[in-house]
This record gives structure tokens, sequence and C-alpha cells, in this order.
């Protein structure tokens, strides 16, 4: 090791930035799989179906939320206002983030049909940005008076996240003034010793 370097002064706050820049461009997202076995009736009555999860340990910051509901089949399925709609909403309070969705089947398994939507990237999805570690209700009703209901028989909440980019900084720095601390031991147990002529 060159101790000529190691005893040149480092500039640690321009390499904790460099570093936090670094660490800001290759943080990668993490994906959460969620499936939930809530089933029942979407009913046509003015009542609704109703399930809530509380979920925890994921990343903290928020870059898409899949949903994924699966029908018993295609009733009410009319993807506005006249059939099934729905709400998906993080928080527990009458201000907290939600989405509003009317499902139409974009896939079909037998006589079942799924309903798959990607909320990401533009502000009104609601939940960009946010934590996803929390209470996330589904709601769900039918503007239908057909008198056949469908039924929710399973649905998924996948979502994607990253550590927020102030925690990613934190880190660094704890990085950085631990390395600083490693190299000031190093520098006073490896001092140069003179050389004994026999």
């Amino acid at each position: 090791m060159n101790v000529l370097f190691m005893k040149k002064p480092i500039k640690l706050t321009m390499l904790a930035s460099l570093l936090v820049a670094m660490f800001g461009l290759s943080a990668q997202a993490a994906y959460y799989p969620n499936t939930f076995g809530n089933s029942g009736a979407v009913p046509q009555d003015g009542t609704t179906f109703s399930a809530v999860h509380t979920l925890g340990g994921m990343a903290s910051s928020i870059t898409s939320v899949q949903l994924v509901l699966t029908f018993n089949d295609a009733s009410s399925l009319t993807g506005n206002g006249s059939g099934i709609q729905g709400l998906l909403t993080l928080g527990t309070t009458t201000s907290s983030p939600y989405v509003s969705f009317a499902p139409v089947a974009t896939s079909s398994s037998g006589a079942q049909r799924i309903y798959d939507v990607t909320f990401s990237t533009t502000p009104t999805t609601g939940f960009n940005g946010l934590n996803p570690n929390g209470t996330w209700s589904l709601l769900l009703w039918d503007n239908g008076s057909s008198g056949i209901e469908n039924g929710l028989l399973s649905w998924n909440l996948n979502i994607t996240a990253v550590p927020e980019p102030v925690n990613v900084a934190l880190g660094v720095f704890a990085g950085v003034f631990a390395l600083a601390g490693g190299r000031q031991w190093w520098l006073k147990h490896h001092k140069a010793r003179p050389t004994v002529q026999s």
C-alpha cells in the first residue's frame, strides 16, 4: 500500500458528496408482491365490499403500484360509472391519498376476469414518492342494477419502491466517517520505523 498516498489529506465533504451522487444513481428499486385472499360479492344495493391490510418491511418511497383484481366473471366490468367502481387508499384518515378506478377485464382465466393496472410516473396516481409501509384498503361497489352480482376472488398489491435519498446519504456519510476513522488508526499503527543497521 502506498503510505504517501494514505497520508495525503482527504476532503471528506467532497468525497461524501461524490459517494452520495454515486449511491443516488445506483439505488435499486425493490419489488414487493402482496397477495390477499379476501373474497366476496360486490354488491349492487348501495353497500360496499372492503378489505384492509397493514404492510411493512418495504423501502420508503413508492415508484409504482400494481393492482390486480380477480373476479368471478365479466359481470359489471364495464370500465365506467355504470358498473363496478373502486378506491385504493393508503392510510386511515379522510385525507389519505387514494386512486379511484373502474375495472375492466385485461385478461381472463376460464370464466374468471382479471383487472391489472399499474399506477406510476404521474402525480395524479396519489402514491408516488410516498412511504408504502402502512394501512392499505380496497373498496368496491357496483352501480349496476342487473341483479347479477359479480364477486372478487382474490387481489394482489405489488409495490415497487426505493430508499429515500436522505437515508442513502446518511448511510454514505456514516461510511465515509468510518473510513476516516480507520485511516487514522492505520496511520497510527503503521508509522515508518527506522531501519536497524547490523
